[in-house]
């Protein structure tokens, strides 16, 4: 392994994040390396310095947090215009059945052409009309 890939796993081997394979090549690496173990070294002071490091006060905090919510806030416009967008999709899906049905069309009812004579199957007519249900089955009618 040479520095420069070390240099950047020097912060995964301080706080144990490694995988055993890098974490064996990192320490091979140090063992041999004093620019790299100088580095490391330095790198562990100051992550170690930043744990003992003086903290904001709880009013600084709020401060920070205020100005964070701000900034990140979306415009009062955007949200206005947020509600309306959902205000109006709510209606539409409300409204979309109803007008579905206000504007279909009533269903045909099943007639016998003027000019078929209605037969019975005895010879006679008989007063209904026969339909044809060789195209009226669910399987002729999917192509619809």
């Amino acid at each position: 392994m040479d520095c420069a890939r070390v240099d950047e796993e020097l912060v995964g081997f301080q706080l144990a994040a490694l995988d055993g394979a890098t974490r064996a090549a990192v320490e091979t690496h140090l063992t041999g390396c004093a620019r790299c173990v100088s580095s490391f070294l330095a790198l562990k002071r100051a992550m170690d310095a930043g744990e003992d490091a003086a903290t904001p006060s709880q009013m600084a905090r709020a401060r920070i947090r205020k100005e964070a919510e701000r900034q990140l806030a979306p415009p009062r416009k955007l949200v206005r215009a947020r509600w309306a967008i959902a205000a109006t999709a709510a209606a539409a899906m409300i409204a979309a059945p109803l007008v579905y049905v206000a504007t279909r069309a009533p269903s045909a009812s099943v007639t016998t052409p003027a000019t078929a004579t209605p037969n019975d199957g005895n010879g006679g007519d008989s007063s209904k009309g026969t339909v044809d249900t060789a195209r009226t089955t669910p399987e002729n009618l999917a192509f619809l």
